[in-house]
């Protein structure tokens, strides 16, 4: 019987986190902002994963709480993140060169998410 070698199964994933941290430093109250557009390419091959995760695009801001506006300091002291379709992705990256601050508060159209909430 003739074996045939099985051929490595590729997929690509576009993600979009952005979180929003307070945390306290010497007595003063500090907000961090991440925000991070990758592109993740998973190959399976023999049972085996192995995922390549690229940032194509990333932004961390941080700021005292008593110096952000009261918009950012409304944001949820959380994580979270969106899986994206390639369309929405690249407009995100497309936002990122003309007013990339937006991207802390607009909440993209997904195919899921996931969300962690920070201790406060």
């Amino acid at each position: 019987m003739e074996q045939t070698e099985q051929l490595p199964q590729q997929s690509v994933g576009y993600y979009f986190l952005r979180s929003k941290e307070v945390h306290i430093e010497n007595g003063a109250a500090f907000i961090t902002f991440f925000i991070r557009l990758t592109r993740e390419t998973s190959l399976r091959k023999e049972g085996k994963e192995k995922t390549r995760i690229q940032a194509v695009w990333v932004d961390l801001d941080e700021v005292k709480e008593g110096h952000a506006t009261d918009r950012a300091r409304a944001l949820p002291n959380r994580m979270e993140r969106y899986e994206l379709t390639p369309n929405v992705f690249y407009s995100l990256y497309e936002l990122t060169k003309t007013c990339p601050a937006e991207l802390f508060y607009i909440t993209p159209h997904y195919l899921n998410s996931t969300r962690k909430n920070f201790d406060t």
